[in-house]
């Protein structure tokens, strides 16, 4: 137990001095508590993320079937690294006793981490923004009132990050900026990185702006 709080503790810090962090994972034990916590904890400090599932070699009858059904089972055990139940880490299926696809592990840290400097311009962030809230409308209260949304702009990257002003962000609930932002990803692809979404207040869309 000592040994194991040490290691957890080592991996705290790396994680604190890293922008791409890499979990590794047994093929044969599935995700344990700590892991979980690991991506929780990486997520949370927005840092891109790549997940290894180590001794794929050992698994019997490999077929697309079984690495489907293995992804599935790994990733339902690492929800802070999906939006809406979709995964946004890359996952590798790889071997270090065979060398199975471990080269493939320094493309996917590089494009974890190309992505998580990625800058998008505003003009292209509020096209597909608009096309979002055009196919779902923010839902109504009981009482009426709806969410509005203006305009966003990304206002960072390491982990790339987006403000999208409104008329009040208290009208939009979680599944509605998961909606959002799962819309944000599959249009432009922030694979292997945090996407984090601000809701901000403003009365109306100012001339000129969220546009380059």
């Amino acid at each position: 137990a000592a040994l194991e709080t040490l290691m957890v503790r080592r991996a705290l810090k790396a994680v604190k001095r890293s922008d791409v962090c890499l979990l590794v994972l047994d093929a044969t034990d599935g995700v344990s508590d700590q892991e979980s916590r690991l991506a929780e904890y990486a997520a949370e400090a927005g840092r891109a993320v790549v997940v290894a599932v180590n001794k794929w070699d050992a698994v019997s009858a490999k077929d697309d079937k079984k690495y489907r059904e293995a992804k599935r089972l790994m990733a339902s055990g690492l929800p802070a690294l999906a939006t809406g139940g979709t995964p946004w880490a890359d996952f590798l299926f790889v071997s270090a006793k065979t060398g199975l696809k471990a080269s493939s592990l320094f493309g996917a840290l590089d494009r974890a981490s190309a992505t998580h400097r990625r800058r998008i311009k505003t003009a292209v962030l509020n096209e597909v923004l608009e096309d979002a809230v055009r196919w779902q409308r923010p839902p109504s209260t009981s009482t009426g009132r709806q969410g509005a949304v203006y305009y966003c702009a990304q206002v960072s990257v390491r982990p790339p990050t987006v403000v999208i002003f409104v008329n009040d962000p208290d009208l939009f609930s979680q599944s509605y900026r998961r909606y959002l932002e799962s819309a944000l990803r599959k249009a432009l692809g922030f694979q292997g990185t945090p996407l984090r979404m601000l809701f901000r207040a403003r009365r109306a869309r100012e001339p000129g702006a969220g546009r380059d």
